[in-house]
């Protein structure tokens, strides 16, 4: 729990400065029915990330730790280390980074999540 919380205190230091988020962990089915809900998509998925913006809460990232592992097994990965890569994928997302559009800010966001996951990783 303390590699997780560091890699979020230092994207988001890095990139954000200071904001509150809540980070959320939840089943499949309440990550399909929130997929599904915001984002048409009707299958569940590993990371959601909500921005507010608002003084009391500027985000909110909802995880599925079912989803997280049947990814890390898939790509030969533990599983802590996937979480890790999912978390600061969100805490990207929060500070304005997208990959929605295949363009050159996509990559940058690819790129710099796995710089944060080799540094916060090898601490």
């Amino acid at each position: 729990m303390k590699k997780i919380k560091k890699a979020i205190r230092k994207v988001l230091e890095n990139e954000l400065k200071d904001a509150k988020i809540n980070v959320v962990f939840v089943g499949e089915r309440r990550i399909r029915a929130l997929n599904k809900n915001y984002r048409s998509i009707d299958a569940p998925t590993d990371v959601l990330t909500f921005v507010y913006k608002d003084e009391d809460l500027y985000a909110e990232i909802y995880v599925c730790p079912a989803v997280v592992e049947k990814n890390a097994t898939k790509y030969k990965e533990p599983f802590q280390r996937e979480l890790l890569r999912v978390l600061i994928h969100a805490c990207l997302h929060v500070a304005g980074y997208d990959h929605e559009l295949k363009d050159i800010k996509s990559k940058e966001m690819f790129e710099k999540q796995e710089r944060y996951l080799r540094e916060v990783d090898f601490e």
